[in-house]
């Protein structure tokens, strides 16, 4: 990995609007703006690059940006999302589909906003707080500049609904709908190709490798949060809907518009 991005992952700086050009080449924001079909795709763990795999057996797709984002929350090898990148090209070889090196974003601080600054509050007024809602949120949210950037209206992610009985509250339906439909706003389409994937082995089948889930990806110091001593999760739907209509989508959409405003010069 580049000395010049280990250093950017250890300061974690604002990177939504400005990148540097060793990063994101004018050339290749060029070539994004005259190619027709181009996606943006977000690289995390094996569903991410398996949804990009889908999508592009189902979609019209020239050309694709991979995205890595930070939170401020994550430990392990910086390596392992950037060599996915790599795996991805080599598995799309042959496809026709053009996938640039990977543009690393994200900003701290509004994921401290989003997921960490109200807690307390949240928690008074709900009853029921995980920040896991707020950070899907923000992490499909921080691509839409970039998306704007290149001229880009396709978000590929990775998320399902289903995983082998597992509750993964940023991804039930209420969830999913709540990120689809704040992106929609922004006439970006969020494009879930696993969304209704039920089986963890038909993920493999696209990778064409195995591949555990939760496994080769970086870590979050908050995974689990919300499971209760037994593993078990107690949620109402009316409350995560209430988290996204009553906060969530108000401060993104404020914070989104600020940066939306400097035309990517700068940052609110």
């Amino acid at each position: 990995m580049d000395q010049r991005l280990i250093e950017t992952l250890s300061r974690k700086p604002k990177s939504i609007t400005r990148f540097p050009e060793w990063m994101l080449p004018k050339a290749t924001i060029d070539i994004l703006k005259d190619t027709k079909d181009t996606a943006i795709a977000e690289i995390a763990g094996r569903d991410s690059l398996a949804a990009v795999i889908k999508a592009s057996e189902e979609r019209a797709v020239k050309a694709i940006l991979p995205t890595i984002a930070y939170t401020g929350t994550e430990f392990g090898d910086w390596n392992i999302p950037y060599e996915k990148c790599l795996f991805l090209k080599k598995r799309m070889e042959g496809s026709g589909i053009r996938i640039f090196d990977p543009v690393f974003l994200g900003d701290p601080e509004f994921w401290h906003l989003l997921c960490g600054r109200y807690l307390s509050l949240l928690f008074k007024d709900l009853g029921f707080y995980t920040p896991c809602l707020g950070c899907h949120l923000y992490l499909h949210v921080i691509r839409i500049p970039l998306a704007r950037m290149t001229g880009t209206r396709l978000l590929i992610a990775g998320e399902r609904e289903h995983h082998e009985g597992r509750i993964k509250l940023n991804q039930i339906p209420e969830s999913l709908d709540a990120y689809q439909g704040f992106l929609g706003g922004y006439d970006i389409e969020l494009y879930m190709p696993l969304r209704h994937l039920v089986k963890g082995e038909d993920v493999e089948r696209l990778l064409e490798r195995e591949w555990k889930e939760g496994a080769e990806q970086m870590q979050c110091v908050l995974s689990r949060n919300y499971l209760d001593a037994n593993g078990s999760v107690n949620y109402e739907k009316g409350t995560i809907q209430k988290f996204f209509d009553d906060f969530a989508l108000e401060e993104a959409a404020r914070v989104l518009n600020a940066y939306l405003s400097f035309n990517g010069t700068g940052t609110p």
